[in-house]
């Protein structure tokens, strides 16, 4: 990717998961808007743009892990298997640490946040799959909900308030979704063949 496209991802990310983010954390908490404080619509926007920053931070990080894997694995194959258990294991540790720090009280509500996130990860990994092909879908199941759980981290030991930790799971989803579907549209498509061979 060129550094023009490397910037247009950035900004457009931070202002695409800043502003959906003001919005989550606004219906989070009406209280926003029914006091019209100024500080509220801050706290709000403060946020947001945290959460959008985690994403980018991830996101980025995400592509170099995914480099190092395929060149510590040799090739995509083994490196998908082990992303799969990599995705099975988050998704048990979202349930069942959580059930360990906070009591397993709200098991069904840690079970329906993973399969929420399941879910739409598959969507995310299915279109990026079609845009793109089959070997992408993997890899971008892996991002939309081991990374993403990742980055959620900081919202789960900063509160237990469903609404807020929402409002900061839907934020970075948002995120990783935007980045890693515009990804392949900003690389620099390959010369083709009678192109190399005309310049040659």
């Amino acid at each position: 990717m060129k550094i023009k496209g490397f910037l247009k991802l950035f900004w457009m990310t931070l202002l695409i998961g800043t502003l959906a983010g003001f919005v989550f954390n606004l219906v989070a908490e009406p209280g926003y808007i029914r006091n019209q404080s100024i500080s509220g619509y801050v706290t709000a926007l403060s946020y947001s743009s945290t959460w959008t920053a985690i994403s980018l931070m991830g996101f980025f990080s995400y592509l170099i892990l995914h480099r190092v894997g395929l060149d510590l694995f040799r090739g995509a194959k083994l490196w998908n298997r082990v992303q799969i258990v990599l995705i099975a294991f988050a998704l048990f540790d979202g349930v069942y640490l959580r059930g360990l720090a906070y009591g397993f009280d709200k098991t069904s509500l840690y079970i329906g946040e993973m399969v929420v996130l399941l879910f739409i990860a598959f969507l995310v990994a299915r279109t990026k799959a079609r845009e793109t092909n089959f070997t992408a879908f993997i890899p971008t199941l892996f991002l939309m909900t081991v990374i993403t759980l990742i980055e959620w981290v900081p919202a789960l030991q900063a509160t237990q308030d469903k609404r807020m930790l929402w409002a900061a799971l839907a934020t970075l989803l948002v995120c990783n979704a935007y980045q890693i579907l515009m990804l392949h549209r900003l690389q620099e498509k390959p010369a083709s063949q009678g192109q190399s061979q005309k310049q040659a």
